[in-house]
């Protein structure tokens, strides 16, 4: 009886309606039939039901995998190459009469030209095209390498560490437009899986890091000097003659330059700045001093060699875990406190630190070098992840420009810190001992951890917990007059 009623009354209402020509208000909504009420609550339970269910997981496309496999291709290539002169090239300075200091200087040539060279590649990245710019850079890591193959021919000791120097300052820098822009490409391509797809790049090239100096190696006791660098170079052109076909274009031919000033101007970016080249820091810091030390305990050259392999096997597998979870979890700022945390308590064993008043084994040292490692990619991984999170909170628009961007600051912090930690590590070693330098560093992370920790409180009290920045809220303007127009359009 109750719905025969309202039948009724909404005849009577749209006949009043029609026959005076007024129109139902807006305000009120007019009253359904039975039909129209069942037809309503079915398409309700649709919309709940669609809402409820999770969209299956998008296939990556043809596009996205060619890229993402450009890039390991890429990164394996230049990494090795760049990793084989460890070896065996200290053996023919010395015996060219080049001193250890100036040995060790040609080493730090390479990452000094590429953490210049990273933030500018950065930033031009989308005027001259990210292809362009990687596949320019891989040709020339592979020229160089084997032009370094003939220095050893140079007739004087002034020619032969010229061209070392001059080699590895330009080897440095096709490395890092490499290096950068396979970044900024694949975080362009996988904007939602930006910590995995980073880190699946990361451990290749920390694979090819820790595998080139045997293969180096193998190379030289076959044939000697020039070998290495012929076969690698030739791998790093072989690679990119590859990659000119695989690699499809990214990005439009309108995209314009990141806006470099606005993303230094966030603080959390260079916390994370810091973060990064402390770390890279402290993983190089032990590479002149560590064979030395473990000499000491009566480690064989075989040996050595395996913890070596050790040290760079761990960071490249547990990159790719730890750039999954800061993409799942996104709680990027605990895993680096975390991390420098752990990589505290690894210096202070490896050491080990006099604060410890314990003595050194060839056990601890087994147990404690791979453990270092995997926190030491505990601090690196989130930050790239950190970087973008920021950089997209303060409003800045994600496009290939602030994948640039952010591209060549990370790769740039970590080269900054792969110059400064041979140099510092090298000389605590020398004046005050290997226990005392890993302590040192121990101390550094405690205050990069420190540092992390007060920045997230202070962030969260004066900046996100409290306010929306000013750019953000632009954005958010512009985008609510743009929606705005077509309705007040069509109303006219």
């Amino acid at each position: 009886m109750e719905n025969n009623g309202e039948i009724n009354a909404a005849a009577s209402s749209t006949e009043y309606a029609t026959s005076t020509g007024e129109t139902p208000s807006r305000d009120t909504p007019p009253t359904l039939s039975l039909a129209n009420q069942d037809s309503a609550d079915q398409e309700n339970d649709n919309t709940n039901k669609s809402f409820e269910e999770k969209p299956a997981r998008a296939k990556f496309t043809y596009h996205q995998k060619a890229t993402f496999a450009s890039a390991v291709l890429a990164s394996l290539a230049s990494m090795m190459a760049f990793s084989i002169i460890s070896v065996f090239y200290p053996i023919e300075a010395k015996a060219k009469g080049m001193s250890p200091t100036v040995i060790g200087l040609v080493f730090s040539a390479f990452a000094f030209s590429s953490g210049i060279g990273s933030p500018i590649w950065g930033k031009i990245i989308p005027v001259f095209g990210a292809r362009f710019i990687f596949l320019a850079g891989a040709f020339v890591t592979g020229g160089c390498n084997i032009l370094f193959g003939f220095v050893i021919d140079m007739p004087t000791y002034a020619t032969f560490t010229a061209f070392s120097f001059a080699i590895r300052l330009l080897e440095g820098l096709g490395t890092s437009a490499t290096l950068t822009a396979s970044s900024a490409i694949v975080a362009f391509n996988f904007p939602e899986n930006v910590g995995t797809t980073v880190s699946l790049v990361e451990m290749a090239g920390g694979l090819a890091f820790a595998i080139g100096p045997a293969i180096g190696g193998v190379l030289y006791d076959a044939d000697g000097f020039r070998l290495p660098f012929f076969v690698l170079g030739g791998v790093v052109l072989a690679i990119d003659v590859v990659n000119f076909f695989l690699l499809p274009q990214t990005g439009n031919k309108k995209e314009e330059s990141g806006p470099m000033i606005r993303v230094l101007s966030i603080p959390a970016i260079w916390v994370a700045f810091l973060a990064v080249a402390v770390a890279a820091t402290c993983f190089a810091s032990i590479d002149p001093t560590l064979a030395v030390y473990l000499k000491k305990l009566d480690f064989t050259v075989m040996q050595i060699s395996l913890l070596f392999l050790s040290f760079g096997l761990p960071y490249a597998i547990f990159s790719v875990i730890w750039g999954a979870v800061a993409d799942a979890k996104k709680a990027t700022r605990i895993m680096i406190v975390l991390g420098a945390f752990g990589s505290a308590l690894f210096f202070l064993f490896l050491g080990p630190s006099p604060l410890l008043n314990i003595h050194s084994s060839k056990l601890l040292v087994i147990l404690v070098i791979p453990t270092g490692t995997i926190m030491i990619s505990l601090i690196v991984m989130p930050t790239f992840v950190d970087m973008f999170s920021s950089a997209e909170w303060y409003g800045i628009p994600t496009n290939l420009g602030l994948s640039s961007i952010l591209s060549g600051v990370w790769t740039g912090a970590f080269f900054v810190g792969t110059l400064i930690g041979p140099l510092l590590g090298g000389a605590l070693t020398e004046i005050y001992g290997f226990a005392f330098a890993t302590t040192v560093l121990a101390g550094v992370l405690i205050i990069v951890m420190i540092v992390v920790c007060l920045f997230g409180v202070w962030e969260y009290r004066c900046g996100k917990g409290r306010r929306v920045p000013r750019s953000r809220l632009e954005m958010e303007a512009n985008t609510t007059n743009e929606e705005q127009k077509p309705l007040i359009s069509s109303d006219v």
